[in-house]
């Protein structure tokens, strides 16, 4: 049908219309999804950042574990409450301390403990303070090791404790007490301390190896405080270090030929070194238990020495 008259004009209008506004809007349905594409991101990436916090959570070798110690506000957090442990064998108990991704353990002397550090220092018992590494085990377990790679606690997910006493090889199972401890640090102590310990590693070591062994503590006799606190730790992870190697014969031989002396010497990281027939313990003044060389490094450097 052909148009004529006012109609066809009418119609030609509106189709020139229609050319005219389509372009505008097509960009205007541009522009709405790109803004309802944004505000959608928008609300999802909360969820992307909450997995990827739950990502980042499963690589911590503690993420297994129930109950409070899935709570981590960081790997090398503040030190939790200490927490007393009690064997199932027995009613032997050590301290544990939980740092994070660290950890450190304290094996309690008992009355009838013969064990050096219980026995070394007159004043009382002093055992040695492990500083330990946590690594995943199977089932969700939690394995601390010395760094050394000895293994001295295994934590399950459900909470209850294996532990491999110092001294044995079997682990034993131990499970929570109650108890009210101090965190695991060095105490205050003076150069007293250190010199009283001094002659009694002398008269133990001595005692053990069948031959005279003299632990000089003199280049700390002005060490007071944290700093003596450090020497007095490291005469007993020496002495106890040089008894672990000296409990076989053939290592009590070896320590009786070669070392007449053990000194302690400030230094910039603890170490021990052979010098002569001088076993060289150094020790970092005020910096706790990282100050000095543990009882198993020491073993471990005199096995591979002498």
């Amino acid at each position: 049908m052909t148009m004529t008259g006012p109609g066809r004009g009418d119609f030609w209008m509106a189709q020139l219309a229609a050319l005219v506004i389509a372009p505008f809007l097509m960009a205007a349905s541009l522009l709405f999804a790109s803004a309802f594409i944004s505000t959608a991101a928008a609300q999802e990436a909360p969820q992307d950042n909450v997995l990827l916090k739950l990502a980042q959570v499963s690589d911590n070798p503690f993420s297994a574990l129930v109950g409070k110690r899935s709570d981590r506000d960081s790997d090398y957090g503040p030190a939790r409450a200490v927490e007393r442990y009690v064997l199932a064998s027995d009613d032997r108990s050590f301290l544990f301390e939980e740092h994070g991704a660290s950890a450190r353990v304290r094996f309690l002397c008992s009355s009838e403990d013969t064990r050096l550090d219980c026995v070394l220092d007159a004043a009382g018992p002093a055992p040695e303070i492990h500083l330990l590494s946590a690594t995943r085990g199977p089932r969700g377990d939690v394995i601390y090791k010395t760094a050394e790679g000895e293994t001295l606690l295994r934590i399950a997910a459900y909470g209850g404790a294996t532990v491999f006493w110092p001294g044995e090889h079997q682990g034993v199972a131990a499970s929570k007490s109650f108890g009210d401890d101090r965190p695991l640090t060095l105490v205050y102590e003076d150069y007293d301390a250190a010199l009283r310990r001094a002659q009694g590693a002398s008269a133990q070591l001595s005692a053990i190896i069948g031959s005279p062994i003299f632990f000089d503590v003199s280049a700390g006799r002005r060490a007071t405080g944290d700093n003596a606190a450090v020497l007095s730790d490291a005469v007993l992870t020496a002495a106890k270090g040089l008894a672990m190697v000296a409990d076989d014969a053939i290592g009590a031989r070896v320590i009786a030929e070669r070392i007449r002396r053990v000194a302690f010497l400030p230094g910039a990281a603890p170490g021990v070194a052979l010098n002569g027939s001088v076993l060289e313990v150094l020790y970092v003044p005020n910096q706790d238990l990282s100050g000095r060389p543990s009882s198993a490094k020491v073993a471990r450097y005199l096995e591979e020495t002498l």
